[in-house]
């Protein structure tokens, strides 16, 4: 396999596309408090993220990018799993779709929704594969003092899966979760000499994404990537990151939003999934 690193990079930054900085307004800038997933499928659009951030308590509150120095207030119908971002959840997941009136706003120039063909339902793990997660910590937000913006730092990274004996040890189903390697001194693309990594508090809400063929390149010459999960956990003192199952989200979409972009998936997610909370913005 040839150029990891560079196609890498080019997979990351793509991501990052996808991916919008959710923001609390603090005047004169805004305070970033994680991440979300624009999401587009022939009925509507979504933001997907934690939900432990957009919970029933905190996301009206919330703004989102939708194009240069543009930002909406979150407005639609949200689906979560938390009523504050103090309960604790494995199953942490959001789906907010969006309301019809606020498609307007949305450009599609700078801020690209994924479409439903870039989610891999019913996804097996991949142990020896690669995973991708690109995202904007909170600890990577510089405020440009006086004005009423900030510049966000990027964090990217190329993983793999834990071992597969590890999900049981540490008691978590492989086929709800993904754990991926994440340490504190991380050694890149084989290189003798280990980075320091920095915090990543404010990645969750990112995606999880996977790359099963890296010869299968769309029209800019970026191998095609995926949408296999949902950051939600940081475990750097254990050595890796959780990752909630896409699954679960898609399942919401077909139940509580009626959109059938979606196939069902193959394992029993309602018997697992907690009291799902609707509330609406309109």
């Amino acid at each position: 396999m040839k150029n990891i690193p560079e196609l890498s990079r080019a997979i990351c930054n793509s991501i990052l596309t996808h991916t919008p900085i959710i923001n609390l307004p603090k005047p004169p800038s805004a305070k970033a408090v994680g991440c979300g997933i624009y999401l587009r499928t022939d009925s509507a659009r979504y933001l997907i993220s934690a939900g432990h951030l957009l919970n029933v308590e905190d996301w009206k509150k919330f703004v989102a990018p939708v194009g240069g120095d543009k930002v909406i207030w979150l407005n639609g119908v949200l689906a979560t799993t938390y009523d504050k971002n103090l309960d604790n959840f494995d199953i942490d997941f959001s789906v907010l779709r969006f309301s019809a009136r606020m498609n307007k706003h949305f450009t599609d120039d700078q801020w690209k929704f994924i479409s439903q063909e870039q989610i891999l339902v019913n996804h097996s793990i991949d142990y020896n594969g690669y995973y991708f997660v690109a995202g904007y910590p909170i600890s990577g937000v510089k405020k440009k003092v006086g004005e009423a913006v900030f510049d966000p730092i990027p964090f990217k990274l190329t993983t793999q899966s834990i071992p597969q004996k590890r999900y049981a040890t540490l008691g978590y189903d492989e086929e709800q979760f993904i754990l991926v390697h994440y340490r504190r001194k991380l050694q890149a693309f084989g290189s003798k000499h280990a980075q320091i990594t920095k915090e990543i508090q404010g990645i969750s809400g990112s995606g999880l994404w996977y790359v099963p063929d890296f010869d299968d390149k769309d029209e800019r010459g970026i191998p095609k990537y995926y949408l296999v999960g949902i950051m939600t956990e940081n475990h750097k003192d254990k050595g890796f990151l959780l990752a909630l199952k896409i699954d679960f989200v898609t399942e919401i979409i077909i139940q509580a939003f009626a959109d059938k972009s979606f196939e069902h998936s193959r394992f029993n997610l309602v018997s697992n999934l907690p009291d799902i909370q609707i509330v609406q913005e309109l």
